[in-house]
C-alpha cells in the first residue's frame, strides 16, 4: 500500500522540536514543469490501450517523442534557474525529497477528513495541480520582494480560480481535524481559510552536489 497523502505532525517540525525523521519532512524548490505535451500523450496512451483512439502507431511515436523532449525541456530549464533568488509571486513546484513525489492539489476530489476542501497528495510525475504561486502571509511583504528563510508565506495553487476579491484565496491548508488512522497527525488539503507556512532552509543548491559531503 504506498501513501500518498500529504500530513502534517502536529509536535514537530520548529527549531526547538526538529522532526524526528528529517528526510521525511524536506522538500525542494523547483521551476514549474511544463505538462501539456506529456498530458497528451498519457490520455491518448489510454485511449490507444482500450481501442478508443484514432491514432496510428506512427501518430503515437510522435506524441511520445514530443512528450520526452517536454521532459528534457524541463530538466534544462531546472538546471538553468538552480540558484535564482526566490521572490514573491514567483510559481515553484515542490518535491518531497524522500518520495520524489511532487505536493498536487486535485480540485475535483474532495479531501478525506475535511469535505469542503480539496484534496492534496504527493504525484510522481506531477502535473498542473503542483504549481503553487509563494505570496505573503502578512501585508508587510510585497511581490516582487525576495523570500527569506523564517518567512511565513501562503501557497496558493495556480490551477484553482481565486479571482474573487475581498475574499481568501485557495490555499495550501492545514486541517483543524486530526487523522483517525494517525491521532497526531493533520491532514493538508486545499482550502480557502489561511495557513502561514514557515520556510526553513535545509541545504542550499550549491550544497546539495554530488560531491559535496552531507551529514
Amino acid at each position: 500500500l504506498v501513501d500518498d497523502r500529504c500530513i502534517v505532525e502536529l509536535r514537530d517540525g520548529r527549531p526547538e522540536s526538529p522532526p524526528k525523521k528529517f528526510r521525511d519532512c524536506l522538500f525542494k524548490v523547483c521551476p514549474v514543469n511544463r505538462y501539456a505535451a506529456q498530458k497528451q500523450y498519457w490520455t491518448e496512451q489510454k485511449r490507444f490501450i482500450s481501442g478508443e483512439s484514432t491514432f496510428d502507431d506512427d501518430m503515437m511515436n510522435k506524441l511520445r517523442i514530443a512528450a520526452e523532449k517536454e521532459k528534457e525541456q524541463n530538466e534544462l530549464e531546472f538546471r538553468k534557474t538552480q540558484g535564482n533568488v526566490i521572490q514573491y509571486g514567483t510559481t515553484v513546484q515542490l518535491l518531497h525529497v524522500k518520495s520524489d513525489k511532487y505536493v498536487t492539489v486535485q480540485k475535483n476530489s474532495p479531501a478525506k477528513c475535511e469535505r469542503n476542501a480539496m484534496k492534496v497528495y504527493l504525484d510522481r510525475a506531477g502535473n498542473e495541480g503542483s504549481w503553487f504561486i509563494i505570496e505573503p502571509a502578512y501585508k508587510h511583504y510585497v511581490i516582487g520582494d525576495s523570500v527569506a528563510a523564517g518567512n511565513k508565506i501562503s501557497l496558493v495553487p495556480y490551477s484553482v480560480n481565486n479571482q474573487t476579491s475581498g475574499h481568501v484565496k485557495h490555499q495550501l491548508h492545514l486541517s483543524h481535524y486530526l487523522l483517525k488512522d494517525h491521532q497526531t497527525a493533520a491532514e493538508v488539503n486545499c482550502l480557502n481559510e489561511c495557513t502561514e507556512w514557515q520556510v526553513f532552509m535545509f541545504l542550499l543548491f550549491n550544497e546539495n552536489q554530488p560531491d559535496i559531503v552531507k551529514s
